[in-house]
């Protein structure tokens, strides 16, 4: 790569460029100054110097207020697996407001059947509690699976998110570095870090050795089997394994969140190819068709613990805005939609993402580029990931792409340059991606993966040698 001051100045000019192209987005944003304490409402859209600010969305693109139209490989926090505003589902919107039930009328429908019928036929799971966000869903699924063992440990993996609740904000971005575990948010009860544990993705010895010593006191082990936060690594199927026999061995919960993995790769959850059964699973994104809406599914007896039979129970379906008719609606159809296009879907995005990984580290390593591009699997019997990341490696003498967290070591891997400058840089080209890449839908096309590919040579000219 150029050496230091030359991508300084490189970012520079970027930088200036952008805030001519982008400068009504610019002026936006400036607004959001007098409004919010991140400038604007929600901070995981904002980037430095300030995030474009759209006025439309359809298929594969966003139209900017600026008149910029980007290929978009973010899709609503990876929802959309049809692309934006799918027609099929629009006009379930539009169906909702010809019968004068797009709104919330805080009455039951049908269509709280509907969807649990379609959550069992296409998961085997037994009981579902609905709700509107992630972070609920897996909140609440900890809350159930607590009560259900009468303890009070949470374990999770290192890197991972599960929203921004309470037994999630530790051992997730390391903001103090990778060797201090630290509670990652304020307004917690003081010693509140003792309730919970992490333990490093796809070491099963590391897993091991922690039921070992606290196997008898942890109520719920929550884990991704792709960790969204921390790159899109994948899990390898003898760790999940091993998760599943020692949670079995030591009574303890099995929460598996699929809120980036769920119907995924296939209809269904991606639990499905590992070989295991989750005791609970959580289920968004994907099966919302960008509403927000979200499902805990799983065994009865731990889903009882929310029954209202209970003198004492979980609180974990209650809401204004649960079951909205127009979330319930629209998920319903994006499920239908999956189930009858499998067969075309799935593959096609599979194979585009491959295309588009396999290009960019040729291209990277053709301009002297170190990357790590993350998102593939370790088993023939597993999947690639259809969302991938790209690493920028500062050291690759030290970097080891089996600690995951490495994703968030600033000696090792360059931060600014994942998620921001390349971010920037395609922009400039009418390209909008996350971590240097993004996801693959339905929505794009061959000639869509062409683009970026081409994109990311004309990046690599650029900062490379």
């Amino acid at each position: 790569m150029k050496d230091k001051i030359q991508i300084e100045k490189y970012i520079k000019d970027l930088e200036e460029q952008f805030k001519t192209k982008f400068s009504k987005s610019k002026e936006i944003f400036e607004q959001g100054l007098n409004y919010f304490p991140n400038s604007v409402a929600q901070p995981a859209r904002t980037l430095k110097p300030f995030p474009p600010f759209i006025k439309s969305a359809s298929g594969n693109s966003v139209v900017t207020v600026d008149g910029v139209k980007l290929l978009d490989f973010w899709q609503g926090h990876f929802c959309n697996i049809l692309g934006h505003n799918h027609p099929v589902l629009t006009e379930a919107v539009s169906s909702n407001i010809t019968n004068n039930c797009v709104l919330q009328s805080g009455f039951l429908t049908p269509l709280e059947n509907e969807l649990a019928s379609l959550f069992r036929e296409t998961t085997n799971m037994e009981s579902f509690i609905f709700t509107t966000s992630g972070t609920l869903a897996t909140m609440y699924a900890t809350m159930l699976g607590l009560s259900y063992t009468k303890r009070s440990l949470v374990l999770k993996l290192e890197g991972g998110w599960h929203g921004a609740q309470p037994w999630s904000v530790l051992g997730v971005k390391y903001p103090e570095g990778i060797d201090k575990n630290i509670l990652e948010s304020s307004g917690l009860p003081e010693g509140w870090n003792k309730q919970v544990i992490t333990v490093p993705m796809n070491d099963t010895e590391a897993l091991t050795e922690c039921f070992g010593k606290y196997g008898d006191k942890i109520g719920v082990f929550i884990l991704e089997l792709v960790l969204g936060n921390s790159g899109m690594v994948m899990a390898n199927k003898d760790f999940v394994k091993a998760a599943r026999r020692l949670t079995e061995q030591y009574g303890v919960v099995l929460i598996i969140d699929e809120m980036v993995t769920g119907f995924r790769v296939h209809v269904g959850g991606l639990y499905k190819f590992y070989g295991i059964e989750p005791d609970l699973v959580t289920f968004g994104k994907i099966v919302t068709g960008g509403m927000p809406f979200a499902c805990i599914a799983g065994k009865r007896s731990i889903i009882e613990e929310a029954s209202s039979s209970k003198k004492i129970r979980v609180w974990a379906d209650s809401g204004t805005f649960n079951c909205h008719p127009t979330s319930l609606k629209v998920a319903i159809e994006t499920i239908k939609y999956l189930v009858k296009n499998e067969q075309e879907i799935y593959p096609s995005i599979i194979r585009k993402m491959d295309t588009l990984r396999n290009a960019c580290k040729e291209i990277m390593k053709r301009h002297n580029i170190d990357v790590d591009i993350t998102g593939e699997s370790n088993d023939e019997s597993i999947p690639n990931f259809p969302i991938g990341t790209i690493r920028f490696i500062k050291n690759k003498e030290k970097y080891d792409k089996t600690r995951v967290i490495n994703h968030w070591n600033s000696d090792l891997v360059d931060a600014n340059l994942r998620d921001r400058v390349i971010r920037i840089a395609l922009m400039l080209k009418g390209i909008y991606v996350w971590q240097g890449m993004g996801v693959i839908t339905h929505s794009h096309s061959d000639d869509d993966i062409s683009k970026l590919i081409s994109a990311y040579e004309e990046f690599a000219t650029e900062l490379g040698n």
